[in-house]
């Protein structure tokens, strides 16, 4: 569970993490009917912000343009297999962020002279996000389709630290590594509605709990059938709120995201 003290600065680093948190993107398909296994598999991005609150109170709100280009590599991908009204999904988010810089503070000894104190400072955030669903389709005409979905969530971050303070009389480096995760059970829905030629309406909603007080998110947006696969534009939202005692009271992730399915 997240435990750590540090936490709260993965918090501040998270928002490519806002990459992460990827629950996976609404699929659609024109049939339920089949016997025969039917595959896709997706690659998307999700341009999102972060924003939350740490235990002590402090607010984050670190924009989608600032996370990325802190961005080392980032993968987001989802893979479907469905037959006849059963369907299992797994959707898998890895990203790796980090950031060098230094500079020169102003530090006032007791004696009160002053003097320029170097830092240096490293910061490297290695996150997973593993969604494992299972879904059931109750509803499947020309004009809309709804899948119930149940399953798991895990989220895991790691944090790398290195801070180094040189000067005449200071030269500490201090190195903080902190990790955990969190296991949540989730259930929703999901499907689209068909707007009529190629163009529908996709949606995502579901909600948890487990080893944080509550998950949930929500998605919708527009997808498009071309022959060899779908795109989709959706605007999704996901959000923690973490058990009291830990580091971080809530997270939440929100953005637009682009989704291409492909079928085989």
């Amino acid at each position: 569970m997240l435990q750590s003290p540090h936490l709260r600065i993965i918090a501040m680093f998270l928002g490519t993490g806002a990459l992460l948190a990827a629950p996976p993107p609404v699929l659609s398909d024109d049939s339920y009917t089949s016997d025969d296994w039917q595959y896709a598999a997706s690659i998307y991005l999700w341009g999102a912000g972060i924003t939350g609150e740490t235990a002590t109170g402090s607010e984050i709100d670190i924009g989608f343009d600032a996370l990325i280009s802190n961005l080392n590599m980032a993968f987001m991908g989802t893979f479907e297999a469905r037959k006849s009204e059963w369907s299992v999904l797994a959707d898998v988010v890895y990203l790796n962020v980090g950031d060098n810089g230094d500079g020169r503070v102003p530090v006032t000894t007791p004696s009160g002279a002053t003097l320029p104190l170097k830092v240096q400072a490293g910061v490297k955030v290695k996150g997973w996000i593993l969604s494992l669903l299972g879904g059931y389709n109750v509803y499947d005409t020309e004009q809309a389709s709804v899948d119930v979905i149940a399953g798991a969530r895990y989220l895991d971050l790691t944090l790398d630290f290195d801070l180094g303070l040189q000067s005449q009389r200071f030269g500490r480096p201090i190195g903080i590594h902190a990790s955990g995760g969190v296991w949540d059970a989730v259930a929703g829905v999901r499907g689209q509605a068909n707007l009529g030629g190629n163009w529908y309406l996709p949606y995502h909603l579901d909600i948890g709990a487990g080893q944080s007080d509550l998950t949930w998110q929500v998605a919708g947006g527009v997808g498009y059938r071309f022959d060899w696969g779908d795109v989709n534009l959706v605007y999704r939202h996901m959000e923690w709120d973490f058990s009291s005692g830990t580091a971080i009271d809530d997270m939440r992730f929100s953005g637009p995201l682009l989704a291409a399915k492909f079928h085989f």
